[in-house]
């Protein structure tokens, strides 16, 4: 069964592609704000972006990754079926984050 329930989550999600509600997406989409500002280290000092370059990274990096999932997805995660380490969830951090770094690049 477990392997069965793996191969499953394995599968393109067209076949279980819920979009998220908007109110979903919001929540969603907040919690990763929220955690992208606690990791990025921000300083108004030389060297590191400042905290408005931060907000701004956070806020389109969490946007583009809240918008990369489904209502299954999201219920994946919550009950464990889905772990943290996912490949496919460290790929799509990677895409939001190159997609949306010119936010901390030093003027």
């Amino acid at each position: 069964m477990r392997k069965w329930l793996t191969a499953l989550l394995a599968l393109p999600t067209l076949a279980l592609a819920t979009p998220l509600s908007p109110g979903q997406h919001q929540l969603l989409q907040g919690f990763l704000h929220r955690g992208c500002v606690k990791r990025t280290p921000a300083s108004d000092g030389a060297g590191q972006p400042s905290s408005a370059q931060v907000e701004r990274y956070c806020q389109c990096a969490s946007e583009k990754l809240a918008s990369t999932f489904t209502s299954e997805e999201v219920m994946g995660v919550l009950t464990g079926q889905i772990k943290k380490d996912d490949p496919r969830g460290k790929k799509r951090m990677k895409e939001a984050s190159a997609a949306c770094g010119q936010y901390l690049e030093q003027p």
